[in-house]
């Protein structure tokens, strides 16, 4: 992808969900209406359904589902690389995890002559709070 985001036709409305989600990362398409609707009460759901189809077309953002039904969505970062996320089955709660690890992986991919367009590790388990509460 050579720099997409140049080539972006940018309206007002697409401008603040990008925003939002540079901002915050892995929200759902309500959560972005939520927070959008603070900037500009006018934005509706189609609206958002329409900015992160643009944007998915034309590689901007990914949407990940984790085990919840619906879909989050993400800014692709070329420069971040590859990510890993840990998901709480108890309450939810998701933690970006950047780390070398990730390039090692990668790397051994390219060793093995295996090219990788996009790579995401998920860990699902408890976190911490969860974990004491469960018997």
């Amino acid at each position: 992808m050579e720099s997409a985001q140049k080539t972006l036709r940018m309206t007002k409305r697409r401008g603040i969900i990008l925003e939002i989600l540079r901002e915050h990362g892995h929200l759902d398409a309500y959560e972005l209406l939520e927070m959008a609707r603070k900037k500009d009460p006018r934005i509706s759901l189609a609206t958002v359904y329409r900015a992160l189809a643009y944007f998915r077309e034309r590689d901007v953002i990914h949407g990940r589902t984790f085990g919840e039904g619906h879909t989050h969505f993400e800014i692709h970062d070329a420069e971040a690389g590859s990510h890993a996320h840990l998901i709480c089955t108890g309450c939810g709660r998701l933690r970006e995890i950047p780390g070398t690890f990730m390039r090692d992986l990668e790397q051994l991919a390219r060793k093995e002559k295996f090219h990788i367009s996009r790579a995401h590790l998920d860990m699902f388990g408890l976190c911490e709070e969860c974990a004491v509460k469960t018997p």
